[in-house]
């Protein structure tokens, strides 16, 4: 299957979660990335975005979220530092 569908299905996992979706801050913070994977755009940019999104959204609040949510910023986060971590290692030489 590809990524992207994956991480579609898991997101709107995440959008169908009764606390997720009493708090309209955090759906509208979700939302754009959901019509981004529907458009098939670029995976590891999605998810380096989204899990920069997520990080805001924890800052701001007090680093509460629902667990569906801390459970989607840990599947992408790994995704998220290795497409940071690339240019970052491209500079280097």
């Amino acid at each position: 299957m590809n990524e992207n569908y994956l991480l579609l299905n898991e997101l709107k996992d995440v959008l169908n979660d009764s606390e997720v979706k009493n708090n309209q801050d955090l759906t509208n913070v979700l939302i754009p990335f959901k019509i981004k994977l529907e458009r098939d755009e670029e995976y590891n940019l999605i998810c380096t975005k989204l899990s920069n999104a997520i990080t805001l959204y924890l800052v701001t609040n007090r680093f509460k979220a629902p667990k569906s949510v801390l459970n989607l910023y840990n599947n992408i986060s790994n995704v998220a530092c290795k497409y940071r971590g690339f240019p970052s290692f491209i500079n280097w030489f």
